[in-house]
């Protein structure tokens, strides 16, 4: 009985064309989806205060890239003030990014902790060399004051005035700060931050844990007006124009920040090298395996209508081509929609699948009907 059905099935040239048409809807809606290629830039001056409110997504990019001071001497401080709308997930507050430069840093939050990186995090709450993670730094709501004063003796995270935790193996060197400052989501990939930010601040040196108290105490008192005698601060963005397209730092060397009409991500890689995109993790590894098994219906159904029309002789191959070619332009679209990742991985994998499921349909069309 199923070789009959097999063989009624490789017979019938338009139900086999009718279920291919439905299969590449499908996929295509579920990988283009939500068709957004250029939503609203979720960035909002908050009423009657100084700051701005992000919702998902939103974004600032300054108009030139930060220039550490030379008398940095690789000593730098970063006092960020704001409020969280939501902990667990992995958020970008801030990145640093410079194409092709050595300015790349990143400060997120997830799982209600701070996690600092150099590049963008894998394994979230391991302590390296090239990040750091604070545990029970953020609570939904509330105002935190946030400072990371790095030497190179090492990084002291401090929350709300008091030391909170010293990494002796992680440091934030000068030219780490020398880039595009990009606020609300990572410069390469979709993670934005809910909540508002009312101060962002930057020092070419350490900070002492006096003065950091002192910044907490002047922030959380009746008038939360910061002001700061140090020689070494060179950015500093309080967010209090209240209206407009732009924010500027009160330290005249620092560029300005802009607000986008639109959302992007500033960086985004488009068709991934697939070198780039491995990691040694059950995620990555668990993504080709949905990869290559979401295209054998693809390359399967192809087939089979193919295998009933003049280019039968080639089906096989033209299946494969046909999935793969698809794959590329699904990837290439994807590079252009802010919630989705476009890598070279994808059309490797899903052309894979598509050649398995049009095996899998030559095996099963040569098999005997029998009686």
């Amino acid at each position: 009985m199923p070789q009959k059905l097999l063989s009624y099935f490789f017979a019938r040239r338009k139900l086999s064309l009718f279920l291919f048409f439905l299969n590449f809807i499908g996929v295509t809606i579920a990988t283009l989806w939500p068709f957004d290629f250029s939503p609203s830039n979720g960035v909002a001056w908050i009423p009657n205060q100084h700051g701005i409110h992000f919702s998902r997504p939103g974004v600032l990019v300054s108009s030139s890239p930060l220039v550490v001071p030379p008398s940095a001497k690789d000593s730098v401080t970063i006092e960020v003030w704001l409020r969280s709308d939501e902990n667990w997930s992995l958020r970008n507050v801030l990145g640093i990014y410079s194409p092709g430069g050595p300015g790349r840093l990143h400060i997120f939050q997830w799982d209600g902790g701070l996690l600092v990186s150099r590049n963008y995090p894998r394994d979230l709450k391991a302590t390296t060399a090239a990040q750091i993670y604070a545990a029970n730094v953020f609570r939904r709501d509330r105002s935190v004051l946030l400072t990371i004063a790095s030497s190179p003796f090492g990084t002291v995270i401090y929350v709300n005035g008091e030391q909170k935790q010293f990494f002796p193996n992680f440091q934030i060197h000068a030219q780490d700060l020398s880039g595009l400052l990009i606020l609300g989501t990572a410069p390469t990939d979709f993670s934005p931050w809910r909540g508002d930010l009312y101060l962002l601040t930057f020092y070419s040196s350490v900070l002492s844990p006096e003065e950091i108290r002192r910044h907490y105490d002047s922030l959380s008192g009746s008038n939360p007006a910061l002001s700061s005698n140090s020689n070494s601060l060179f950015a500093r963005y309080s967010f209090s124009e209240s209206s407009g397209s732009v924010t500027h730092s009160s330290a005249s060397s620092a560029s300005d920040l802009q607000i986008p009409a639109r959302f992007s991500v500033p960086y985004k890689p488009i068709l991934q090298s697939p070198f780039a995109n491995y990691e040694n993790t059950r995620h990555y590894y668990r993504d080709v395996l949905v990869n290559i098994l979401g295209f054998i219906p693809y390359g399967f159904l192809l087939f089979a209508f193919l295998v009933n029309t003049r280019l039968s002789r080639f089906a096989v191959l033209y299946s494969f081509l046909s999935g793969a070619v698809f794959s590329f332009l699904i990837e290439l679209t994807q590079g252009y929609i802010p919630q989705r990742d476009s890598g070279f991985n994808d059309v490797i994998t899903n052309g894979l699948g598509a050649l398995l499921g049009a095996l899998i349909g030559a095996i099963l069309a040569r098999r005997p009907s029998g009686n």
